[in-house]
């Protein structure tokens, strides 16, 4: 019994989509006050240098919006990941109500969000980061 070695099977941790990752990164800046929400709050944290990480809808309604925080975000090397959807964005970016059953209702669109606080050991940002290194 003494001489008897027990094997524990560790799970891996199972791989978190990009979907996911950004939710949860978007979630933890939200918690600590990280987060500038609309493109007017975005421009100007690319400005300053506050933003670690900005993202942008691809359904914006003018697209002079994406086209600015493009060029803010090339200038101060600000990296930028692009959304399909506005009214996802809103959601992930807490722009909602949640309902008792945990469903986010009255959701408002969002073209653009930037993050200053990043908790750099969450599997979360380790995902993100490496599909923005990879791109």
């Amino acid at each position: 019994m003494a001489d008897e070695e027990t094997k524990v099977e560790v799970a891996e941790a199972t791989e978190m989509s990009i979907f996911e990752a950004i939710r949860e990164v978007l979630k933890k800046a939200s918690h600590h006050n990280g987060l500038f929400r609309g493109v007017n709050e975005v421009a100007r944290a690319i400005d300053k240098g506050d933003a670690k990480v900005c993202f942008v809808a691809d359904n914006c309604e003018l697209n002079d919006y994406k086209n600015l925080i493009k060029a803010l975000c090339t200038e101060k090397h600000v990296p930028l990941v692009n959304v399909t959807d506005r009214l996802q964005l809103g959601e992930w970016a807490g722009m909602c109500k949640i309902d008792a059953a945990g469903v986010a209702r009255n959701v408002v669109k969002c073209s653009s969000v930037a993050i200053s606080y990043v908790d750099e050991e969450t599997q979360a940002w380790k995902v993100l980061s490496n599909t923005l290194n990879q791109s």
